[in-house]
């Protein structure tokens, strides 16, 4: 049997949930029997050991990624060149190359992030202005975060939070989530209605989704 860790709650059915350091967590009803979850879990034994395969992988070449010199970063979807120097404190990018203290990456990585969210708040408030106008909605308030499930969400109060990892992505694929959360602000949901004022402001928006998949394994791999 697969080691495996056990969740109960109140839902209805079995699930099987590979986590982010790969283990097995199995989610199950209050009242499932334990032969009912190992046996679901015989059942699923060759889809979780590929699963579990797949993501030790994952772990793998993210724990061997690193930026040295003569490494490049990426920034709104274009590389970027790195260049470490002994006489930097903290990470910066002047639109032509990204500076990092001539440190190990463990110590970098942190700061890397910490550059990405502060060029995110500044650009993405910018776009976010832009795109209000046209929509004709003014949003509460505009966060930068460091959410790993969701490029962006607006609350019930209309506050648009979005991630740094944004930064990474293409201009079209970041205009694409600020115009997807500004539309949320007349339609807290994914109606038609929405769909339709999504495609008025951009309406090539499908092609610019489809850029956010490549994203997303792009970040997987190096861990961000």
């Amino acid at each position: 049997m697969i080691p495996y860790q056990l969740v109960r709650s109140k839902r209805k059915t079995i699930a099987i949930c590979i986590t982010k350091d790969a283990q097995v967590e199995v989610r199950a009803p209050l009242r499932a029997p334990i032969s009912s979850i190992e046996g679901f879990l015989i059942q699923k034994e060759s889809w979780i050991e590929t699963q579990l395969k797949q993501r030790k992988q994952e772990l793998e070449k993210q724990a061997a990624f690193s930026v040295e010199e003569g490494d490049h970063l990426l920034f709104l979807g274009r590389e970027y060149p790195v260049h470490l120097s002994p006489d930097c404190e903290k990470p910066s990018f002047d639109g032509e190359q990204f500076l990092l203290p001539q440190q190990d990456f463990s110590r970098n990585k942190p700061l890397i992030a910490a550059l990405y969210k502060s060029l995110a708040q500044n650009y993405i408030e910018k776009q976010v202005e832009v795109y209000s106008r046209l929509i004709g909605v003014v949003p509460s308030a505009v966060k930068v975060g460091s959410a790993d499930t969701r490029w962006g969400s607006c609350s019930g109060k209309n506050s648009l939070n979005f991630t740094w990892k944004l930064m990474l992505a293409s201009k079209e694929a970041v205009d694409y989530v600020i115009v997807h959360e500004l539309c949320h602000i007349l339609h807290h949901n994914h109606s038609t209605w929405f769909w339709r004022e999504v495609e008025k402001v951009m309406p090539d928006y499908g092609e610019r989704k489809k850029l956010l998949f490549k994203l997303q394994k792009h970040l997987l791999e190096e861990g961000w």
